[in-house]
């Protein structure tokens, strides 16, 4: 058994702040390698609330405070511990943070490195409220610095725009977050407005994904509404944005809370939607999310689950063939009841998604550049 282990090729994955099973870079990118039987598998990831242990793979941790500086500083150091020690034949980056050590330990150990961009980061600094124009010009820079294309062999890009955003990042192959779930039996679903619906919000809360657009639309939809429930489910780093969901919700019996300052693990997240009749995506109209196609409109695909979205073309374009998803202008609150009781109208899924919706679509696209 030990002799077929050494006999594969030594492959490392490395997250920084998302969990060691994170659901791309574990679930879609590791498991598609491990269906060939060819990789000997490692993964370097935030350390969950769970250990996690596989006699088929094996786990390191980048980092077990996601709020600690110093261990943040560290995560470098730590990759390159782990180089030393796994000696992989392919790295794959799954965060800028690793890339400048990896170039370096490239010329020392010849590994293949490919960058898996998950996000657009520079553009993403511009998200963030609280950091200040230095401190975020200072942060483009090096992130930058980072993804230069010198010492990389392949990139990954997460959404189809990136191509565009980010046009020096090549050779490139685009691999959509696509539902990479158990597929699940599809039905119409009618929602009546008479039972206690369930909605949820999920995801990284913040000012620009939302959260609190959608959460004063709920509660003034629940004025005329009282059945109504409405979860939020997330992971949300500003700690003045949590108290302020926590303050406006605090005085509504059918709004729960279970807000994270670290990320929350996706099967979780899986378990909170399979429960839920209606996802809410209020995401602020910015360019940084225009073009963009966001996990969850995959999964929703996947599990028969209805959205309220902002409005959004390629979303609509995307939804409208199947029915699974409606526009909704979270910022309209005087008409809150009056379009969510247009878009309930009519059933959810009166058709089948596509099978364009799957990760195993894509899956043997990755394995070819390997």
């Amino acid at each position: 058994m030990q002799q077929k282990r050494a006999e594969k090729t030594p492959v490392l994955i490395a997250s920084g702040l998302k969990p060691v099973q994170d659901i791309r870079a574990f679930r879609k990118l590791g498991l598609s390698m491990s269906e060939t039987n060819k990789y000997s598998l490692n993964f370097i990831g935030f350390c969950p609330k769970r250990s996690s242990k596989s006699e088929k793979f094996r786990y390191f941790y980048s980092i077990t405070d996601t709020k600690s500086l110093w261990q943040r500083a560290w995560m470098p150091f730590r990759f390159a511990q782990i180089v030393q020690k796994v000696r992989p034949k392919i790295v794959i980056c799954c965060t800028w943070e690793y890339l400048p050590i990896a170039k370096l330990l490239k010329r020392i150990y010849g590994f293949k490195l490919i960058y898996d961009v998950q996000e657009n980061y520079v553009a993403n600094l511009n998200l963030n409220p609280e950091r200040g124009t230095i401190s975020r010009f200072l942060a483009k820079s090096l992130i930058s610095f980072s993804e230069s294309k010198n010492g990389i062999d392949h990139f990954l890009l997460a959404e189809k725009c990136y191509e565009k955003e980010m046009p020096k990042k090549s050779p490139a192959l685009v691999l959509p977050n696509l539902y990479a779930g158990e597929k699940v039996k599809f039905k119409p679903v009618f929602l009546d407005l008479n039972t206690p619906l369930q909605l949820l919000i999920t995801g990284t809360l913040s000012p620009s994904f939302g959260t609190e657009n959608a959460l004063l639309w709920f509660i003034k939809l629940s004025d005329k509404l009282p059945q109504l429930k409405l979860k939020i489910v997330g992971h949300c780093t500003l700690k003045s944005f949590q108290k302020r969901v926590e303050n406006l919700s605090k005085n509504y019996p059918n709004i729960s809370l279970n807000i994270s300052e670290n990320p929350i693990l996706h099967e979780e997240i899986i378990e909170e939607m399979k429960a839920s009749d209606l996802l809410l995506l209020a995401y602020e109209d910015r360019a940084e999310f225009r073009s963009k196609m966001p996990t969850k409109l995959y999964e929703c695909a996947g599990l028969n689950i209805p959205i309220l979205h902002t409005p959004n073309s390629q979303w609509q374009e995307f939804l409208a063939p199947f029915n699974g998803g409606k526009s909704i202008n979270f910022l309209n609150l005087n008409q809150a009841e009056t379009q969510f009781k247009s878009a309930l109208q009519e059933p959810f899924f009166s058709q089948n998604p596509p099978l364009e919706i799957y990760w195993d679509t894509v899956k043997n696209s990755f394995l070819e550049i390997l």
